[in-house]
């Protein structure tokens, strides 16, 4: 009966740590959650100052993405559209997109992945610990089950690392217990305390073969954190993009208003000249259908309006029926301003191009890797010769005088090399292949940067051409409005110079939008894309050279 007791007391002791640690569960979850994100953040943040020269404030939080999400739905009413900077946009594109999101995981998880590749060639510790179980029998009794007669098992801590030198040392004690609580008179148990380590003389000699593994993981988070970059770089510019798209979209709309407007004044003022006999019936038909066809591109340009807006908040990760649009003064501001000047030449602009671009810097690095990997497949030619030394101390044992030493040497020569042959053989091929995709790379940034110089000249000339088609236009109108006035000029001319004036506004503002995003693909293809923490780029320009300064 006591012995039931002494079972059920250690029943109930073993059920209570196991509540203990369910309900505790949460908690380590949290402080696992919290020492990995550290981790993490430690390796993009060191990989951004070896990939980059500083660092940069990440995260995969999405407090700030929920604060604006909140605070828009409370300022967008139905009566009164909420209207966002391009700054704002952009801040906003960056803490709630879901693509944005997505990549910065991938980073993140670039990064954990690190961590395990870091442990391997850090103290590596493990423990192993008893098992035990509980069960009922049909009776109702408890009954413990600790090995085949008692708590029998090994209660083992090690600790090992692999050094710069290919050796791998390992310090293990171990605790062996044989029917520790339930039959303590027949109980035994030993401490077993052993130093081990192997070292390479040959084949995996070196910091080159050993630390490979390592080296290679940390120069791919380096390479991740370029790539985050030059992927959130061209993020800005693609949100840029669809920003001033929707606002080109409402100047459409805006000049499909204005021209409707005057295709209606038009055809009144023909209607009456018609009455008054001044002018043919035909022609007072052809300012009518003129009015028709204007209110339809009217009506398409409202849907357009609205579909881009659509688009514009599904991009922004924002409902879509959520009341905002961009600030439609950006655009006022960017035709202010004028086409901003480049202060470089197109000689100058190819060579940073191939001297700073950072997915280039990534090719020439991978090009080193694949060399590294091809010398490393050499040496593994060479036979595996281990020499390794194993102190132990069995702490129970008397009749030992002291620890047991064992030193072993192992010769291992293949003669079957077809495998470490094949290897070799790819890795030459790997090498020449990313030898020459280095030099494709190099040539397609090339041709980007003389293709977007292209580009930018004739937007520029398109541009200029198209603001003086606006003028020209606007005074063909009023000159014709006043030869028709005086049976000068014919209805049809009128409305040939109300079609020119819409369609140059259109073309004139597409040139705008389209020179400007250019010259920011421009910059980024030379990288000399600035951007601030929140998206946003800046160019100042100088009064006298026309040319900008971009600030960071």
């Amino acid at each position: 009966m006591k012995q039931k007791t002494g079972h059920w007391s250690w029943s109930a002791t073993l059920l209570l740590v196991l509540t203990v640690l369910s309900t505790s569960c949460q908690r380590i979850g949290s402080y696992a959650a919290k020492r990995a994100d550290r981790a993490a953040y430690g390796n993009i943040h060191g990989a951004q100052l070896r990939a980059m020269g500083e660092t940069e404030a990440f995260t995969i939080d999405d407090d700030e993405g929920r604060r604006i999400r909140e605070m828009l739905e409370q300022e967008a009413t139905a009566e009164q559209a909420t209207l966002l900077s391009l700054s704002d946009t952009l801040a906003i594109a960056m803490a709630n997109s879901r693509s944005y999101q997505s990549r910065k995981e991938n980073l993140f998880l670039q990064a954990l992945s690190l961590t395990q590749t870091q442990k391997d060639f850090n103290w590596d510790t493990s423990a192993s610990s008893l098992d035990a179980s509980t069960s009922y029998t049909d009776d109702g009794s408890t009954t413990e089950t600790f090995g085949d007669n008692g708590l029998d098992g090994n209660l083992t801590l090690a600790v090992s690392r692999t050094l710069a030198s290919g050796a791998r040392v390992t310090l293990n004690y171990t605790e062996s217990i044989v029917n520790y609580f339930t039959n303590p008179d027949s109980s035994s148990e030993s401490s077993v305390l052993s130093f081990n380590i192997v070292q390479p003389l040959l084949n995996g000699f070196g910091p080159l073969v050993s630390m490979e593994p390592l080296r290679q993981a940390e120069r791919d988070m380096v390479y991740e954190v370029r790539d985050f970059k030059r992927y959130q770089q061209g993020f800005v510019i693609d949100i840029t993009t669809q920003y001033y798209s929707t606002l080109r979209s409402r100047d459409q709309l805006n000049n499909a208003r204005k021209n409707y407007e005057n295709a209606l004044g038009s055809r009144e003022q023909t209607e009456a000249y018609a009455k008054a006999g001044r002018i043919a019936d035909f022609e007072a038909a052809q300012a009518h259908q003129s009015e028709l066809n204007a209110a339809d591109n009217w009506a398409i340009a409202l849907a357009d309006y609205q579909s881009a807006l659509d688009d514009f908040r599904y991009t922004l990760a924002l409902p879509i029926d959520l009341n905002i649009e961009p600030e439609p003064a950006e655009l006022d501001a960017l035709a202010e301003r004028g086409l901003v000047g480049l202060d470089i030449t197109l000689d100058e602009a190819a060579d940073s191009a191939i001297s700073n671009r950072l997915d280039l810097i990534t090719r020439r690095q991978q090009v080193e890797d694949q060399e590294r990997d091809l010398e490393i497949k050499q040496r593994d030619f060479l036979p595996n010769l281990d020499v390794e030394y194993n102190v132990s101390k069995d702490f129970e044992d008397s009749s030992a005088s002291g620890p047991l030493q064992t030193l072993d040497v192992g010769l291992d020569i293949p003669f079957d090399w077809t495998e470490k042959r094949n290897t070799f053989r790819v890795a030459q091929i790997n090498m020449a292949r990313e030898r020459r995709g280095l030099e494709e790379d190099e040539g397609n940034v090339l041709r980007d940067v003389r293709d977007l110089w292209r580009k930018l000249e004739r937007n520029r000339s398109v541009y200029k051409n198209r603001l003086l088609s606006v003028t020209l236009a606007e005074r063909r109108m009023e000159n014709t409005s006043l030869l028709l006035k005086q049976g000068k000029a014919l209805t049809r001319d009128l409305l040939d110079a109300q079609d020119d004036l819409l369609s140059s506004r259109n073309e004139s503002t597409i040139a705008l939008i389209d020179y400007t995003i250019n010259r920011l693909r421009f910059w980024n293809a030379i990288e000399r894309f600035n951007i601030d923490p929140k998206g946003m780029w800046y160019e100042q320009v100088d009064s006298d050279t026309e040319r900008p300064v971009a600030t960071p």
